[in-house]
C-alpha cells in the first residue's frame, strides 16, 4: 500500500495491537508505514494532553516517542511543496465539511488544519490517503483536484486492517 496513514490510523498503534504488529511486518519487508508529521503532531498532544489524568499515557507517550524513532514508521515530512498545497486548500475549505460532533468548534478548526496539512502531505508526496475519516479526507481529495486538475488525484483509502 503506497498511503501515507492519517491520525485514525496510526492511533490505533498500540504495545501488543494488530495494527503494531502490521506495521513490524511491513518494516521488516522494507516496507515502513508511512505517516505524515502532523499525525504525530495529533497523537503526541492527545498523549500529553491525557498525561495529567492518567499517567499511563505518559508511558505511551514515552513509547510513541520511541516507536516515532524507530525504522518501523517513515515519518513525511510537511516540506515547502505540501506548505503551498494546504495553504491553498486552506483557503479554497476553511472550515470542515458541515456535520456535528462533541468537540469545541475551536478543537474541530484544529483537527481540521491537521486534515488539511496531512492530505497536503499526501498529495504533495504522491502517495494516497488511508483514512477512516473518509467524508473530510474525499472532500479535501475533491478540492484538489478542482485546485489542481492537471496533476494525479488524491485517493482516499481505507486501512490495512
Amino acid at each position: 500500500m503506497t498511503a501515507l496513514w492519517d491520525t485514525t490510523l496510526a492511533s490505533l498503534l498500540h504495545p501488543g495491537s494488530e495494527t503494531l504488529e502490521y506495521a513490524i511486518e511491513r518494516s521488516a519487508e522494507g516496507l515502513p508505514v508511512r505517516i505524515a508529521a502532523p499525525t504525530i503532531l495529533e497523537i503526541a498532544y492527545g498523549y500529553q494532553l491525557q498525561t495529567g489524568r492518567d499517567e499511563r499515557y505518559g508511558e505511551l507517550l514515552s513509547w510513541f516517542t520511541r516507536l516515532t524513532a524507530s525504522e518501523t514508521l517513515s515519518i513525511v515530512p510537511v516540506d515547502g511543496r505540501a506548505a503551498l498545497v494546504a495553504g491553498r486548500l486552506r483557503g479554497a475549505m476553511p472550515h470542515p465539511p458541515g456535520r456535528r460532533d462533541r468537540r469545541s468548534k475551536t478543537m474541530r478548526q484544529a483537527s481540521w488544519l491537521l486534515d488539511v496539512q496531512i492530505a497536503a502531505t499526501a498529495f504533495a508526496a504522491g502517495l494516497d490517503v488511508a483514512t477512516r475519516n473518509r467524508v473530510d479526507f474525499e472532500a479535501i481529495a475533491a478540492m484538489l483536484t478542482r485546485l489542481f486538475p492537471t496533476a494525479p488525484a488524491l485517493a482516499v483509502v481505507d486501512g490495512p486492517l
